[in-house]
């Protein structure tokens, strides 16, 4: 009876190790209600949501080896249709979702967790720098600035190794580093980000290129 008892405790701590935690989103939004908003992986509409009162919800399992998506005021069928379109972490804790024109991701502002607040605070300061860039009236500010842009893709990638912001903006921006730099940070990503699809594929293309040479 007690290898029975052991077996199956052995068995419920397995399942709930392999088991992915759930995600809230909950949006805020001008639109009418009864239109929708739409969770997509890339252009595939996922889910959707009903809009009621100017609110919007979308809750469920987290794909931790993609945690990626998308979400949208329209489903992308149509190129013609305006559309408030951004990317979103899916990730433990409520995820919250505002509209704003004057956001640089997309008209929608997602925040709430560690790797959206880390991403949403990286294009705000990065789209600062790049409007700065505009204005630059000679090298020397050109290079100054760009220097500053370099020093915020590697602070935030540098403090969110355990969450997916490090590992989408080292997707995103990998090729600015060194080998030596691209590897020191692929060791040092979390346990649970190293098991990323986007990770295990930086892992293998540093593995390919550092044969090469």
């Amino acid at each position: 009876m007690k290898s029975i008892i052991l077996a199956l405790t052995l068995l419920f701590i397995s399942c709930s190790s392999n088991s992915d935690g759930r995600f809230v989103i909950e949006g805020q939004t001008s639109e009418l209600d009864g239109k929708y908003y739409y969770l997509l992986d890339e252009l595939k509409v996922l889910d959707s949501a009903k809009i009621e009162n100017g609110r919007y919800r979308f809750e469920g399992l987290i794909d931790s080896l993609a945690p990626l998506r998308n979400i949208s005021s329209t489903d992308c069928s149509s190129p013609l249709i305006t559309t408030r379109f951004t990317y979103v972490v899916l990730e433990e804790g409520t995820i919250h979702v505002k509209e704003d024109d004057n956001s640089p991701t997309g008209g929608l502002v997602v925040y709430g967790t560690d790797a959206n607040d880390a991403l949403n605070n990286f294009a705000v300061k990065g789209s600062q720098i790049r409007e700065k860039l505009k204005f630059a009236t000679s090298k020397e500010e050109r290079t100054a600035i760009m220097e500053e842009y370099s020093t915020l893709v590697e602070k935030t990638i540098e403090n969110n190794l355990d969450n997916y912001a490090g590992v989408q903006l080292l997707s995103v921006s990998g090729s600015r580093f060194s080998n030596m730099q691209k590897t020191k940070y692929l060791n040092r990503l979390s346990k649970e980000m190293k098991k990323t699809r986007a990770a295990k594929a930086l892992i293998r293309e540093q593995g390919t290129q550092t044969k090469q040479k």
